[in-house]
């Protein structure tokens, strides 16, 4: 497999790039890399480079992506995102205008290639209180810029297929974790207040939340680009885990050796509160400034961000991490 990867210094590209080396070698992987933004991304760049890496420098939200051609590669996976909800729309062109001058300037050698996108469930959302959990098929309602954004990325990349002659697979995460995660993010989070005691990590919400370890993404990339029968395929991926956010408070607490003691959110508080999130009027008339935070205490109050993952592991049947085995690789990297 030769691959061309956007987005390889950063969480999920390291680890994607560490086991496409390992299976194929150096050689056969090229990474579109701009300036390093983190200590991370620095350090991937000394790596990639010291692999004897290809390394093509080149910025997504310019045109042309970059001075050098694009390489002629099998597979083209494409993390290069911005992920951070609270970005306005502006900031976050690089989800789907990047996407596009991404097919501009691998459209000489894009046909017979796969494409490999990694989307997010943010292109879902919820517009009502779930009464199930989100499959490939479920109404496309994106709540953020950020998964409007990544949303816009998938139909373009889907649009442009067949004149360019390229296959796609798109690929849809929910929380990823494991070393070198989004800072802030809910695991980062669950981590902090567990190590403070703080109140707001005891509390037992009960949503229900999907997440997956990072090298169970990179392997799932790798094996699908590979497939036939995911080519035209969109697939929602996580653990086997249906676990509510009080339950992943409480195992990541064990695993940072600070155990929590929940705190039950009694019935009538919890029915009020889901009431007041899913209410439309009451979403609508909320100030732009807390419209974040109104979003995120929907998704743990309900069973905001969970996926039913049967299509996915219809063909991915390798086994995936739980919590428990992550934390226990989280905690040893870190």
């Amino acid at each position: 497999m030769n691959a061309l990867v956007t987005g390889g210094t950063g969480f999920i590209g390291r680890r994607l790039v560490r086991q496409l080396v390992a299976q194929h070698g150096a050689s056969s992987v090229v990474c579109l890399v701009k300036a390093p933004a983190t200590p991370l991304e620095r350090d991937a760049l000394q790596t990639f480079r010291a692999q004897g890496l290809r390394l093509i420098e080149g910025d997504l939200v310019v045109n042309p992506v970059s001075t050098e051609a694009a390489p002629s590669v099998d597979v083209v996976f494409h993390l290069a995102a911005n992920i951070d909800t609270d970005a306005p729309e502006e900031a976050l062109l690089v989800n789907h205008r990047g996407t596009a001058r991404l097919l501009d300037w691998i459209a000489p050698v894009s046909r017979g290639a796969r494409i490999v996108y990694a989307s997010s469930v943010a292109v879902h959302d919820r517009v009502a209180e779930p009464s199930e959990p989100i499959a490939e098929n479920s109404p496309l309602t994106p709540r953020t810029a950020y998964g409007r954004t990544k949303l816009q990325g998938e139909v373009i990349l889907r649009d442009r297929a067949s004149v360019d002659g390229y296959s796609w697979t798109v690929l849809r995460l929910p929380t990823v974790y494991g070393p070198g995660q989004k800072p802030d993010g809910l695991f980062d989070q669950l981590i902090k207040k567990a190590r403070s005691g703080s109140w707001l990590g005891r509390l037992d919400w009960p949503g229900r939340t999907s997440i997956i370890h990072v090298d169970d993404v990179a392997a799932a990339m790798i094996e699908l680009a590979g497939r036939s029968e995911a080519a035209g395929e969109v697939y929602c991926l996580a653990s086997d885990e249906s676990l509510t956010v009080g339950e992943l408070a409480r195992s990541i607490g064990v695993s940072v050796g600070h155990p929590v003691r929940p705190i039950r959110i009694p019935t009538l508080p919890l029915g009020l509160v889901r009431g007041v999130v899913w209410n439309r009027a009451i979403q609508a008339a909320v100030p732009a400034f807390g419209r974040l935070a109104f979003w995120r205490l929907s998704l743990i109050v309900s069973d905001g961000f969970w996926f039913d993952t049967r299509k996915f592991r219809r063909i991915y049947t390798k086994p995936l991490k739980d919590i428990d085995e992550g934390m226990r690789g989280l905690k040893s990297e870190v």
